[in-house]
């Protein structure tokens, strides 16, 4: 499960690239456009992921994931939100520096 979920999320931010450069907030800089999304997508899939794996070990519900249906519902669960997230971040207008 970690295995595909470190796969799908390589090429989720391959794939990010195009989609950053398209949504950006125009006051922002590509590359800093990027860096905010795949950070703030890779921080929220993480704690979503290691949060619902702790609890469903706690449980003793891991055998769910064993059905492929499961497990494509779980990644959809984790990389969704993360997505929303990212997307959010991603859409900030830049903050201006600080004035002294």
């Amino acid at each position: 499960m970690l295995l595909i979920a470190l796969g799908l999320w390589a090429l989720f931010l391959i794939a990010a690239i195009a989609y950053t450069q398209r949504e950006r907030h125009p006051a922002s800089k590509p590359l800093a456009a990027y860096m905010i999304f795949v950070i703030a997508f890779s921080v929220t899939a993480f704690v979503i992921f290691a949060t619902a794996i702790f609890l469903l070990q706690l449980s003793g519900y891991t055998a769910v994931l064993d059905s492929s249906v499961a497990a494509a519902l779980f990644m959809i669960l984790v990389f969704g939100p993360a997505f929303l997230v990212g997307r959010w971040q991603l859409r900030k207008p830049p903050r201006r520096p600080r004035q002294p």
